[in-house]
């Protein structure tokens, strides 16, 4: 019996020449994938990997801020990355004692990123470190001394707990609150989400979903390399859903209905808080620098900053609390800023003699 014929199937050149294509672009992406993987994780700069790497991934010493039970997130502690760097205590400052050495007389700085100084990297610029050194150098107060509280995008809510909870415990004799732009913010949420415990503007902290591309190294190195997407930043971690930054909506007329009450209640009872704990109190209004592109140089953000500076001025005049008006001789020249909201190393160290000035005048210090 005759062997059946064999059956040749023949597969016409050009779908064979698909078909190797396609498979050897798969290897080469696999082989991208294993290679960029290996090089983020063993042969990446530290400032490329904070980049580029999957934050649920990343050591949690690396992220610089954490959550906190009352306050939503503060400064994570021991926190070290090019020049800033964040005390045991959550605190930009060198290392001290809760308990207050005899004879020393301590200013606590409240405040959001203009107070901890965010676009000065190195904390022995701070305007804080600057102003303790101007005070005791140049206006020979020896036992002087200043600790940052000040955490980037925390409003007069955040400050208000970070007194009651964090400060006080630091037994300080004068606190300078210096807030604005951040309230304003917080006023930027839909009107019915606008009330007196901020949840229009915050959520609890909570980290944010990844996307499913994001699990992939080539992916997700390429897609930030082209600033399609970027690493997670502090809002996405706390960032309410009823702000207009996610929902949408005019923002002059929000400011127009949300009017700054909340900013002004909070400050009257920082005030309060402090005066019955023997503390000190001093007000500071904001500054700020147009001509960066920024919302700086928005109107109706502008509109918003001198309303709120005006409650501070209003609020030292009816509580006996010394304002510092900083908005009226904090020079906008762009050699001081490093954009529209924030000083760069030589602002800081202007502001630092401005309010240094006003303190000596003022005789807010003992000798």
């Amino acid at each position: 019996m005759k062997d059946p014929p064999m059956i040749t199937i023949r597969i016409p050149s050009l779908l064979a020449n698909v078909l190797l294509a396609i498979f050897s672009i798969l290897i080469a992406l696999i082989l991208l994938e294993i290679g960029s993987s290996i090089w983020l994780n063993h042969f990446a700069s530290p400032e490329d990997y904070r980049r580029y790497a999957l934050y649920s991934q990343m050591d949690p010493s690396l992220f610089r801020w954490t959550g906190h039970p009352y306050l939503d997130y503060y400064p994570s502690p021991n926190y070290h990355s090019e020049g800033t760097y964040h005390n045991s205590l959550g605190y930009r400052n060198e290392e001290f004692p809760v308990a207050k050495p005899a004879g020393t007389y301590r200013i606590v700085a409240l405040g959001g990123s203009s107070t901890y100084t965010e676009k000065v990297k190195e904390n022995e610029k701070t305007f804080t470190a600057q102003l303790e050194k101007i005070l005791q150098q140049q206006y020979h107060y020896a036992n002087v001394q200043v600790i940052n509280a000040g955490v980037p995008a925390y409003t007069t809510w955040e400050s208000l707990v970070n007194l009651e909870f964090r400060v006080l415990d630091l037994e300080p004799d004068l606190i300078i609150i210096y807030h604005n732009t951040n309230d304003v913010t917080a006023r930027l949420v839909k009107p019915e989400a606008y009330r007196g415990d901020n949840s229009g503007a915050r959520k609890q902290w909570s980290p944010p979903p990844i996307p499913w591309w994001e699990h992939s190294t080539l992916l997700r190195i390429l897609s930030r390399k082209l600033d399609w997407t970027d690493q997670v930043r502090l809002r996405d971690f706390v960032e309410a859903p009823t702000t207009l930054n996610r929902s949408g909506g005019d923002r002059y007329a929000a400011l127009q209905q949300n009017r700054p009450i909340y900013f002004e209640r909070n400050l009257r009872n920082m005030i309060a808080v402090a005066r019955e704990n023997g503390v000190s109190v001093m007000l500071a209004t904001w500054a700020y620098a147009p001509g960066f592109g920024d919302y700086a140089d928005k109107d109706y953000y502008q509109q918003a900053f001198a309303e709120q500076n005006d409650i501070i001025r209003r609020l030292g005049e009816s509580h006996q609390v010394p304002v510092f008006d900083f908005a009226a001789v904090m020079p906008q020249e762009k050699q001081y800023w490093a954009d529209g909201r924030h000083v760069n190393e030589q602002g800081a160290r202007l502001k630092a003699e401005l309010f240094a000035q006003f303190l000596d005048q003022n005789g807010l210090l003992p000798r």
